[in-house]
């Protein structure tokens, strides 16, 4: 049997007068998965959001949110909805208990349901302490914990989240991607970010977005494996640093040498190849040929960053 995705999108187009700001897009996210929106600033990727959550509608094309068409049934589609924007909009004289039974109250939670749900997520966000506290007094950190409960209230099967962690310090970025991470066990979630590092480390599938188009997508894994023109490798040596790099550049194959670390006379250099399955066994002939002792010599992932610049600024 066949499972229908959470959501549907299909050819959806926004225009802003004579500028179009999203061209086409069409892709399915299901249960259990978090797809990351990837772009540079003014991608799409917010106007992308807003038409996923019905704040606006798309000039062409639709968005089914488990089976409810956005253009026909868009009551039925946002109901399925939870949204956190990228500036979050709190109350910020109300308390954080009083907010979240405000919310509840919005989307329609009957008392006992409403008052289960406020204690789930109080819990499960660590609120509990702060419960009672006014949401203007609370750390940036804090409030974006809140942003995400009122997302959650209601167990929405879909959960947008624009720059979830934009403005946060290193620590709280951590705390609420390890959230995110866990959204997924009951819902779908599509996350838009600029930081690579965000889609690397949490997201199940990537949409690299550019002049409001889709210019790739696929797992960060797959698209290191499809997209990357060349291949990387990690060299660790010990000999006269000048000589290394003269070795280094003048093996066929290799595109550029950029030294990483230096440890007393050690040297571990990135190396950047072509896509030539003999290059490895060329580097270790010659390095040792050339009387240069090999300490270490591994491939590595082409990295998820070097692709998207690659797109974007094609």
């Amino acid at each position: 049997m066949t499972i229908a995705p959470v959501l549907k999108v299909r050819n959806i187009v926004k225009e802003f007068g004579a500028f179009k700001a999203v061209s086409g897009l069409t892709f399915d996210a299901g249960q259990n998965e978090i797809v990351g929106l990837l772009g540079p600033n003014g991608a799409g990727k917010t106007t992308t959001l807003r038409m996923l959550s019905g704040f606006i509608s798309a000039t062409q094309g639709d968005i089914w949110v488990m089976g409810h068409s956005m253009r026909e049934r868009s009551l039925e589609a946002r109901r399925q909805i939870g949204y956190l924007p990228e500036n979050v909009p709190l109350y910020r004289e109300m308390r954080v208990r009083e907010f979240l039974n405000f919310v509840g109250g919005i989307r329609g939670l009957g008392r006992k349901e409403l008052a289960a749900d406020v204690n789930r997520l109080l819990d499960y966000l660590s609120l509990g302490l702060v419960q009672k506290k006014l949401i203007g007094t609370l750390s940036k950190g804090f409030r974006q914990r809140v942003g995400l409960a009122q997302a959650m209230i209601g167990s929405p099967k879909l959960i947008l989240l624009d720059e979830p962690t934009s403005g946060l310090d290193p620590e709280q970025t951590v705390e609420i991607r390890s959230l995110i991470a866990h959204i997924k066990e009951n819902s779908c979630v599509i996350m838009s970010t600029h930081l690579l590092s965000e889609v690397e480390r949490i997201a199940d599938r990537v949409l690299i977005m550019n002049d409001g188009a889709i210019v790739a997508s696929g797992s960060p894994e797959d698209l290191n494996h499809r997209l990357a023109v060349g291949r990387s490798f990690r060299v660790g040596v010990r000999g006269n640093e000048t000589k290394i790099i003269e070795v280094l550049e003048s093996i066929p194959g290799v595109i550029s040498v950029q030294k990483d670390i230096e440890t007393n006379d050690s040297f571990y250099f990135r190396v950047q190849t072509k896509g030539d399955g003999e290059v490895q066994p060329k580097m270790a002939v010659k390095l040792i040929g050339d009387g240069i002792e090999l300490l270490e010599l591994t491939e590595e992932d082409v990295r998820l960053e070097e692709i998207f610049l690659k797109l974007v600024k094609s």
